[in-house]
């Protein structure tokens, strides 16, 4: 058999048994070393296959593909550092257990270690954040060859859903020649057999009395879970928990509930719960965080994977496994009640409802694209401020939300909304801090004529910084955290081929410019100062309002 035929055999294998463990997509960035690999990946007639040519973007599109698709999304990359150039989106793939399938190509050993050009050590160089890591051996004529690929690439899928759910990384040493024999599709045979994970807990006990549960985001969908059904339970969550928007009886403003809740009345809270419930991954507020770690309610967490999230605070008790399973088994139906905290969130929405129109910064800003766009949008909302803006100004509940929220990183937010923008119409909500660390990430949307809405909040520098202690060191603030850029991004939006609309006042910020189809940029330009002056004016009256609440 020839060099030729033996890789062809092999790389054909390894993509065909990927796509049988359920990888029908992958993002590759281009390159020498990867040909066989990309090849075969180009002629698989179920793999569909998107070109990016930054690394680093194509790790976060792959991970929004797969935020979307609830699918393992491949990354492929050529030798060298292209393959580092992942890092960020494989740690936040291994926080969130999103199952990205990191292929990174590599010279054979006899060019490792030797000065050789595009030759780094790849051989567990993402350990702190992959489930499972392997490297092919080189492309033989061994009888072995094609079980160990197919050996490889089954252990690897265990990590492509249930409790191990993650990134894997699969390094594949590529002698040369590198082209392989393009007419071998008859290696492409398999068909996907998916297996559906189950709970691996039995000994459950059912809760008993009164019940705070707070949901954080989860990779399973709770459509299924009638909640309506459990009155004795006051749930909490998350803005990324799309079952807040199918709930009549919902908390969404807890951070602004526990942020100004007094001694005596987080006592009194206390009081009325027999026990905590907590869900999935940790909820964005950081004043209801705290609140989980100071008090001293018995906490209960359902985690879906086995590597257990237990902050903020260790729970008394654990379970892994199917969130819906063991709820059923958990749960018992309750006619009981506890109103209070469903009564302090709709006084606090009607209160921001009253209040908005005496403002004109990014809350208020905020308040109306969330009210003026169409429920089959979803929002990609970037982490610092806009996330925390949507939390606290969403009165309405009607929106679904994506945000990358593992590492709480600012990089990679506009390729990642962008492998969400795919397979739903999407809209990205970014400050241009965010924005210009991941401005090449626009590109895919051109590449691959992919219709997205950018929402730019440009107040020139880092904002969430003005809210923080540093602020208090003027002298060397806006230096260091400020970051002023003086950025004009409709430069940006032309030379990505999007739709340009400067936003000068809250009346221009119509209904139609938010849900235009096609590829659009709103640049909304603001000012720090005034937007925390008139932020905490704001709470300023939601702790007056909460202050006087009698639990």
């Amino acid at each position: 058999m020839t060099h030729q035929e033996s890789l062809t055999e092999q790389i054909f294998t390894l993509v065909d048994a990927l796509y049988s463990k359920g990888m029908t997509e992958i993002v590759i960035s281009p390159g020498s070393r990867s040909t066989p690999i990309a090849i075969a990946c180009e002629c698989h007639p179920h793999i569909k296959t998107y070109i990016h040519p930054d690394e680093r973007g194509a790790g976060f599109f792959a991970l929004g593909l797969s935020k979307a698709s609830k699918q393992p999304v491949g990354i492929l990359c050529t030798s060298g550092t292209a393959a580092a150039n992942y890092v960020p989106s494989v740690s936040e793939a291994g926080l969130m257990h999103i199952p990205l399938v990191v292929l990174t190509s590599d010279r054979p050993h006899e060019l490792r270690d030797v000065g050789a050009p595009q030759a780094i050590k790849q051989t567990n160089m993402f350990s702190n954040y992959v489930k499972f890591e392997t490297e092919l051996p080189i492309a033989d004529e061994s009888e072995y060859n094609m079980s160990h690929v197919e050996d490889r690439v089954l252990q690897a899928s265990q990590y492509f859903d249930g409790i191990l759910k993650g990134p894997v990384h699969i390094n594949i040493p590529v002698r040369e020649p590198l082209m392989p024999n393009i007419n071998r599709t008859d290696c492409f045979f398999r068909e996907q057999l998916i297996q559906e994970s189950i709970t691996v807990e039995s000994n459950i006990e059912p809760l008993l009395g009164n019940g705070l549960v707070i949901i954080g985001e989860t990779d399973c969908s709770l459509e299924k879970i009638d909640f309506e059904k459990y009155k004795q339970l006051t749930f909490i969550m998350d803005p990324r928990v799309s079952e807040r928007t199918k709930l009549s009886r919902v908390v969404t403003t807890h951070d602004l509930i526990f942020m100004n809740l007094t001694d005596e009345q987080r006592n009194e809270l206390e009081s009325q719960f027999d026990f905590i419930l907590r869900i999935g991954e940790a909820v964005t507020s950081k004043s209801t965080n705290q609140f989980l770690k100071q008090t001293s309610l018995k906490q209960i967490l359902i985690s879906e994977f086995i590597d257990v999230k237990t902050f903020p605070k260790t729970p008394d008790v654990t379970y892994v496994g199917d969130v819906k399973q063991t709820l059923d088994a958990l749960l018992i139906e309750s006619d009981h009640s506890v109103d209070v905290l469903y009564e302090v969130d709709r006084d606090i929405k009607q209160l921001i409802n009253d209040e908005i129109e005496n403002y004109d910064d990014e809350g208020r800003y905020m308040y109306e694209i969330i009210k003026r766009t169409n429920n089959d949008r979803t929002l990609f909302v970037s982490s610092s401020m806009p996330i925390r803006d949507f939390e606290r100004y969403d009165v309405f509940n009607r929106l679904n939300i994506l945000a990358n929220r593992g590492a709480n990183g600012i990089d990679g937010v506009v390729s990642t909304a962008f492998g969400v923008g795919t397979k739903m119409p999407m809209t990205l909500i970014i400050g241009d801090v965010s924005l210009n660390h991941d401005i090449n990430g626009l590109v895919m949307s051109k590449l691959e004529e992919i219709d997205g809405t950018v929402i730019c909040f440009n107040n020139n520098g880092g904002n969430i910084f003005s809210y923080l202690p540093q602020k208090e060191h003027d002298i060397h603030f806006e230096r260091l955290f400020g970051t002023p850029l003086d950025l004009d991004f409709s430069h940006a939006a032309k030379l990505y081929g999007f739709n340009y609309d400067l936003i000068k006042s809250v009346d221009d910020l119509t209904e139609e410019i938010l849900n235009q189809k096609g590829r659009n940029f709103i640049e909304i330009k603001t000012d720090r100062e005034d937007n925390v002056k008139q932020h905490n004016d704001l709470k300023q009256k939601v702790k007056a309002l909460v202050q006087h609440v009698k639990f």
